[in-house]
């Protein structure tokens, strides 16, 4: 009876974030869309216009909302409620999952947008949204309301529940942590396979997979690697793979790089296979991201990604890195402003294959232990 209840119930993601746009909540969202649809429920993913084309899984289907761009700006709510509106029959019958900030801000103006509630409905807030959404009073207020109407808050780490507790008057009981997990197309490949062979040891190469932008840490990364020995320096290749969003910063990071006498190189974006190469290529992964005013790092993919392809992980202990590295079992925290500390850590795992071998064995196998399946039944669960 089970099985047939949830093949009979239809799923509506909403998000204003989906494939092809990068980043983590596009994946998120879509690896989710995958795992509902696995389990034989009838899902429907309301997405920006450029999204149209994505087949994420057999019994998927993909609804684009025409003229929302993916932004989180009126014109793209306004959008969003046009189709919410246009479906009411549908959405009272069905369970609307609102799956990024686009969507959750949309509902929070749903009084004024008319929008008919849906049968369940269900709240994810990833996490620097929940800083910017209760800065100001009437958001806070708002946000508040809805999370009294959803049946299910969710977040994606401790830290962000925490959060969402401290900001807002949400039931503690309603409150979910599903974190990420590995993306399909970077899923684990047999040992033997050629394509995950570490980088030979005469060269070392600190790989960071992020966008190029002052929250990533990037010339935090850079100063600490300044302080190596001339030797280990020379040996060390320092690979950025990721979008430029800010091309002064990254202007500034080679400057940086040069006038220290560093080997850096900007690879650019890279999916798919390319993505699973440049992991390949990596003797560590670091990202040392930043807490700041309005963003922080809520959890991390790209840290699972790193040790399940076998990278030692250094990062800064903030936000909810924590949950996907484990210090001292995957890779190695160090407090954020700590440069001494960084400079340190960073040296011993360039300098310590052994340390590097213990740390990516252990960050595969804890890789492994998220799941979207799991997290799929943990967010639809009664």
């Amino acid at each position: 009876m089970a099985g047939r209840n949830v093949r009979m119930e239809r799923v509506i993601i909403i998000t204003h974030e989906y494939f092809p746009f990068p980043g983590g909540i596009a994946h998120y969202v879509r690896e989710m869309a995958r795992a509902l649809a696995a389990e034989g429920r009838q899902v429907e993913v309301w997405c920006p216009s450029y999204s149209g084309g994505d087949a994420p899984a057999p019994g998927c289907v993909i609804v684009p909302i025409p003229r929302n761009r993916g932004t989180q700006g009126w014109r793209c709510r306004c959008a969003t409620a046009r189709l919410w509106r246009q479906r009411a029959g549908v959405v009272r019958d069905a369970t609307v999952w609102l799956a990024e900030p686009g969507a959750v801000l949309t509902a929070c103006y749903g009084f004024f947008l008319r929008l008919p509630p849906p049968r369940r409905l269900i709240v994810t807030l990833h996490g620097s949204e929940i800083l910017n959404f209760t800065r100001m009073p009437h958001r806070r207020v708002l946000l508040n309301r809805l999370l009294a109407r959803a049946s299910v808050a969710s977040v994606v780490s401790r830290f962000a529940r925490e959060l969402l507790l401290e900001r807002t008057t949400v039931a503690a009981g309603k409150v979910r942590v599903i974190p990420g997990a590995l993306r399909a197309e970077l899923a684990p490949r047999p040992a033997a396979d050629d394509s995950l062979a570490p980088p030979p040891e005469d060269g070392l190469t600190v790989l960071c997979v992020a966008r190029i932008h002052p929250r990533k840490g990037q010339r935090v990364l850079l100063e600490a690697a300044a302080a190596l020995p001339l030797g280990l320096k020379e040996r060390t290749t320092i690979r950025f793979v990721g979008r430029g969003v800010r091309p002064r910063y990254r202007a500034g990071l080679e400057q940086f790089a040069l006038a220290n006498r560093l080997r850096v190189d900007f690879a650019g974006e890279k999916q798919g296979e390319e993505l699973r190469r440049a992991y390949a290529t990596g003797t560590i992964f670091a990202m040392t991201s930043l807490f700041m005013p309005r963003s922080f790092e809520s959890f991390g993919m790209v840290y699972l990604e790193a040790s399940a392809h076998g990278l030692p992980v250094l990062a800064h202990d903030t936000g909810g890195v924590r949950d996907a590295v484990i210090d001292g079992g995957t890779g190695l925290l160090v407090a954020p402003g700590d440069r001494r500390a960084l400079e340190v850590a960073l040296r011993r795992l360039l300098e310590s294959p052994g340390l590097r071998r213990r740390l990516g064995e252990a960050g595969r196998r804890h890789a492994q232990q998220f799941s979207w399946a799991k997290n799929a039944a943990a967010l639809l669960a009664p």
